[in-house]
């Protein structure tokens, strides 16, 4: 019982990508209309859209994992989801001021709170229960509106070192009644993974990012429990640009 229903979740998640992809397909023929707007430009744009996708190519993956019979069927859903999560986190990334990304790691970084006081105010934020970032850490230092403008080359007085790190994204769960799915990173987060990656499995949940040393030591902080892995120094490195929508 418990391999048929193991079977039937895998199916299940395959299905509900099924149904994630053909709401994309209905974007890309609105895409074809003269008077068509991206929703990522638009005032009720979902700013973590590729989030949502990503984890129910992540969710489906695992379970084709699990049945690799099912590969075959699912490679085609599986293919078309990651290039829709690439799409949409490049839409996101072409939004954000990393001038303001990384004034706001340097904020958090001189914050007056202790590792312990900020790891506690991190778990009673994942469990909150309204969908609201306001009552994220992060929200004072950036606000979720604080991403309008993409960046601008030349600001004097920036480093151009950077560092590497891989990340390992943590999935969409249960608040903690367990009635509905919740976002467990912030948007200074989400902003930060978009605007400085470099390359990603989406299925796999890992993202590699080049980025600076600020934006770096911020993600490692201890509080805020990612799963981030150094990689080799690659000071002097810029992050690539925005690809063309």
């Amino acid at each position: 019982m418990a391999a048929d229903a193991g079977l039937a979740d895998a199916v299940s998640d395959l299905v509900t990508l099924y149904e994630v992809l053909q709401e994309e397909a209905e974007e890309a023929e609105h895409r074809q209309e003269p008077d068509y707007v991206p929703d990522f430009l638009g005032p009720n744009f979902n700013r973590d859209h590729w989030r949502n996708l990503q984890f129910r190519l992540s969710v489906a993956a695992e379970g084709v994992r699990a049945h690799p019979w099912l590969h075959d069927w699912a490679r085609p859903a599986l293919t078309r989801a990651a290039a829709h999560v690439e799409r949409r986190c490049e839409e996101q990334r072409t939004l954000i001021d990393t001038a303001t990304l990384e004034r706001a790691a340097v904020a958090l970084q001189q914050r007056e709170q202790s590792t312990e006081q900020a790891a506690q105010l991190w778990q009673a934020w994942r469990q909150r229960e309204d969908w609201g970032f306001t009552t994220s850490p992060d929200y004072a230092y950036y606000d979720k509106d604080a991403r309008l403008h993409p960046p601008r080359a030349g600001i004097a007085g920036r480093s151009t070192a950077t560092a590497e790190v891989s990340v390992r994204l943590p999935p969409i769960g249960p608040d903690g009644d367990g009635f509905r799915l919740v976002e467990p990173l912030s948007m200074w987060e989400i902003a930060a993974l978009a605007a400085y990656k470099t390359t990603a499995d989406w299925a796999a949940g890992v993202i590699t990012l080049v980025a600076p040393p600020v934006v770096v030591q911020e993600l490692l902080c201890p509080a805020r429990g990612l799963d981030v892995t150094p990689r080799a120094a690659c000071a002097g490195r810029t992050p690539q640009p925005p690809a063309a929508s």
